[in-house]
């Protein structure tokens, strides 16, 4: 039967106590061969007291540089034991558990907020963008309305204003259509893929929209869990990005790479284009958010939506070697 490490701790402050009086004895009896052994036990009680410190020390010392560097992953093996040394392990285990807990939340709190802030400026800017212009027009049209006898360039300036309201309308509902899209997305149906299937079949699919790439997949026998339909929507749009990116260069290349990597897969769109801004790159998942004109700036908000629906996330990363888009799933 194991004995509890507080017995443990007494039994050794008591033999240290002992042996030490009879090394005394001993001693002074001149019986110094003893003497000699009691001093060589006395010495490993004492390192064994130390080592029994020294290992707290460490498991604090654990916790501590874990919190410090925010590795939230640490934790202490447990054992079926119910020592005192084990039992605070485990209310160590709890703390950190505990910490996590409110790191987390607080994180996930601070990065919906700052989502959330970052969506409705979008969208105020937007809307007042459309909005003003149409209320300016329509009371200096109404006015326009009651004058009689008008001209025809008067006539002329009602039509084009009659246009600009148009085309704002437009613009404005063409916004909302887009903004319901990004909070639409159905759960996707998990299933087995082959990745090297897919790809293939990509090839076929952006062919009509004069997009060629290449790709590698290994193993050959790759599979990954997901909606195939969402899949394929996210690699057509990170393709059409990639096509537009390498459009004024004179040897374009768009690569796929797919492999396992851990219990991940991951999946590589690549390009040699002109590759995206220090001061754009951290803002391309923004709803809305684009460096080009005349596009809606949701497409990577709803690859990587539809990325969190399936448990994994996209990462992004360019130089002036060009673009690199990675999707990560879990296996």
């Amino acid at each position: 039967m194991k004995i509890h490490s507080k017995y443990l701790f007494i039994f050794k402050i008591v033999a240290i106590v002992i042996l030490s009086l009879a090394t005394v004895w001993l001693f002074l009896h001149k019986l110094y061969f003893s003497s000699l052994l009691l001093i060589i036990l006395l010495a490993v009680l004492s390192f064994s007291l130390y080592n029994d410190r020294r290992k707290l020390i460490n498991r604090m010392e654990r916790m501590i540089s874990g919190i410090r560097n925010e590795d939230f992953t640490f934790h202490y093996p447990k054992k079926n034991t119910d020592d005192e040394l084990n039992r605070l392990s485990n209310q160590m285990n709890e703390a950190l558990q505990v910490f996590r807990n409110q790191a987390y939340h607080s994180y996930k709190e601070e990065a919906e907020a700052d989502a959330w802030q970052k969506l409705i400026s979008v969208l105020t800017h937007e809307i007042m963008n459309s909005i003003a212009p149409i209320i300016s027009l329509s009371e200096t049209l109404s006015k326009e309305a009651e004058k009689s006898n008008q001209s025809e360039e008067e006539l002329q300036n009602m039509r084009q204003g009659m246009q600009i309201i148009h085309r704002r309308s437009a613009g404005l509902l063409s916004f909302v259509e887009n903004y319901r899209k990004l909070t639409r997305i159905p759960q996707p149906l998990m299933q087995p893929i082959p990745v090297s299937n897919l790809l293939k079949s990509m090839q076929l699919l952006v062919e009509a929209d004069q997009i060629h790439f290449t790709y590698t997949c290994y193993p050959e026998q790759l599979l990954i869990q997901a909606d195939r339909n969402m899949v394929e929507q996210i690699l057509i749009n990170l393709l059409r990005n990639a096509k537009e990116a390498t459009e004024n260069h004179p040897n374009p290349n768009i690569k796929i790479d797919a492999k396992q990597v851990g219990s991940e897969v991951h999946i590589t769109v690549a390009d040699n284009g002109t590759g995206i801004s220090p001061e754009a790159i951290n803002k391309v998942f923004i709803p809305f958010y684009s460096t080009k004109s005349k596009v809606s700036g949701i497409g990577l908000s709803l690859c990587r939506q539809m990325m969190i629906l399936h448990k994994g996330h996209i990462s992004v990363s360019s130089d002036d070697q060009g673009t690199r888009l990675t999707l990560f799933f879990q296996v």
